[in-house]
């Protein structure tokens, strides 16, 4: 989302909408540098009936306090002025350089108690979304990708929310339904939705999954990559397909 500009953001969502998505099968990010911008997605989202949202925090300054964070959050709530709102806070340290700290959670849902509803965790540290679970069992916490989805959600995560749901979203689905229903073959399905990631990690996570996507829809338009983005080696690209194919995962 960070290599599209505001209007591209708005006309894909408008797209997904146009093209019979149910609003309420979306969760939107909206978060970038400049609060108007923020503030123009979310508007624009919530207009479109799309009220889940998922808001990184402004990231170009870094070693900004919990005060500065709060007063942003704060005044893109004010300014969207909508009741309906569900804001999932967006962790991703290793990216942004801006981590939300519990602290700042807490602040937050003490002021907005009504529109702070979850958390999305990229900071790769299952210790970390289980404290997140364990101090705010009323937000629904989602770890950044499925490497511990298992344990999470044994710990009180809600989900998850991944890049490589892209490529593998029932074999994930796989292992969030084998919890549920307590099936002794769930940690194999763990497991193996584990490799998965680890393979696709292996490369440029982007441009790995839009290669995977040229594949599985016939299609090489998904190959089109913005700046500073590359296309795999081919190399590369023969080993994604095999490594893929080992594991069941190979697109038709």
């Amino acid at each position: 989302a960070n290599s599209f500009a505001l209007q591209e953001r708005m006309n894909g969502l408008e797209s997904l909408l146009n093209g019979g998505i149910s609003p309420n099968c979306i969760m939107v990010g909206t978060g970038c540098c400049a609060l108007p911008d923020t503030v123009a997605l979310t508007q624009h989202a919530v207009a479109h009936g799309v009220h889940r949202i998922l808001l990184l925090p402004p990231f170009y300054y870094k070693n900004v306090n919990d005060e500065g964070l709060f007063n942003s959050f704060a005044e893109i709530i004010e300014r969207t002025a909508s009741t309906t709102l569900e804001l999932y806070l967006y962790h991703f340290p290793a990216m942004s350089q801006t981590p939300i700290s519990v602290s700042l959670i807490s602040k937050l849902r003490e002021s907005f108690p009504k529109l702070i509803a979850g958390v999305k965790d990229s900071s790769g540290n299952l210790d970390h979304s289980l404290e997140l679970a364990s101090e705010f069992p009323d937000l629904a916490i989602f770890p950044g990708n499925e490497t511990y989805l298992l344990p999470a959600l044994e710990g009180g995560c809600a989900g998850v929310i991944s890049a490589t749901a892209n490529a593998n979203s029932q074999g994930i689905r796989d292992v969030f339904d084998g919890w549920l229903n307590g099936d002794t073959q769930t940690m194999n399905l763990q497991e193996h939705a584990l490799a998965v990631r680890e393979v696709f990690g292996r490369h440029p996570l982007v441009s790995a999954l839009k290669q995977y996507a040229s594949w599985q829809f016939s299609d090489d338009s998904w190959l089109r990559l913005r700046p500073p983005l590359t296309n795999l080696a081919p190399p590369d690209l023969e080993a994604l397909r095999s490594d893929l194919a080992t594991l069941a995962v190979s697109p038709h």
